[in-house]
């Protein structure tokens, strides 16, 4: 079991989305050799938003039991998603109280952040900045509030596609964060028996000055991303950009290996919610434009 994640839990609504983050959610389980659960948040019915007394309790409900059909649908499908070889078979849990839940981004991270060492995977759709500030968006709302990595699988992810990984990218940068991830890519790496290509962007190609015993930023950050890493029997690849728009480089990145099936595995650096809605940050930038899983570590 790696050091990093003893759980694997992965929220499931009978949707292909999330059927294909199923799908990924039990490579990642074996790979990490960690058991799998399947999560299902039970939500409010909308014909009832305007009709529920403050003492109406969940078990007095009478389309309960239509909600917990849809819930073992949710969960069929998902088990029909998963690699039939995984051992233990997954668990199921539903999240259910009697104050009904109206928000499930918040169920889910107060689910997650009762499971020690976690990892969670989401289902997501790609949407652009205007429909995200317009809509909101569940996935987004959860890797900002989470404090255990998250994995996103979006909804064009083919079965195929999530059920495989050929490459670890792993965006480092020198901080605590990325080297946090580092020690999650290396772990998957080790395990899928896959290389691992290390991507250091700096603007404009400048040297951004000469550090301690004149080792170059770039040989610190590829050094330290190493050490971070481990032993990766399949090799580690260096790849220094000279970019503006880190983003879109580590995308590019992903889109050149997209016949190897990549895995983006990444640190995230802390903003404050209000300032990441105005300047977006890379971590979530990236995962608006991966044609693959990515892997947000705290």
């Amino acid at each position: 079991m790696s050091e990093q994640v003893s759980r694997i839990i992965v929220p499931v609504d009978g949707s292909p989305t999330a059927a294909a983050a199923a799908r990924h959610a039990s490579l990642l389980a074996k790979l990490l050799d960690a058991p799998l659960q399947l999560l299902h948040v039970m939500p409010l019915n909308a014909a009832e938003l305007c009709d529920i007394p403050a003492n109406r309790q969940a078990e007095a409900d009478h389309d309960r039991a239509v909600r917990l059909e849809i819930a073992e649908a949710a969960f069929a499908k998902a088990r029909q998603a998963i690699d039939p070889e995984l051992t233990p078979a997954p668990s199921e849990v539903v999240l259910e109280d009697s104050t009904f839940i109206r928000h499930p981004e918040r169920a889910i991270i107060a689910h997650v952040h009762s499971q020690p060492d976690c990892l969670l995977v989401l289902g997501a759709r790609h949407l652009s900045e205007v429909g995200k500030f317009l809509q909101g968006s569940v996935s987004n709302e959860v890797v900002h509030r989470a404090r255990c990595p998250v994995t996103i699988v979006h909804d064009d992810a083919s079965m195929l596609e999530a059920s495989g990984i050929g490459r670890v990218l792993l965006p480092v940068d020198g901080s605590a964060h990325a080297n946090q991830a580092a020690g999650l890519a290396g772990a998957l790496a080790r395990s899928a028996e896959v290389p691992v290509e290390l991507v250091f962007c700096q603007p404009g190609g400048q040297a951004n000055g000469v550090e301690d015993d004149e080792e170059s930023q770039a040989e610190r950050v590829f050094r330290l991303g190493r050490e971070a890493l481990g032993e990766i029997p399949k090799g580690v690849e260096e790849v220094l950009l000279h970019e503006e728009r880190f983003a879109e480089a580590i995308v590019s990145r992903a889109r050149h290996h997209l016949s190897e099936r990549p895995m983006i595995v990444m640190g995230r650096r802390g903003l404050g919610k209000w300032r990441e809605s105005l300047l977006g940050s890379v971590s979530h930038r990236v995962i608006d434009l991966a044609p693959c899983p990515v892997t947000v570590v705290v």
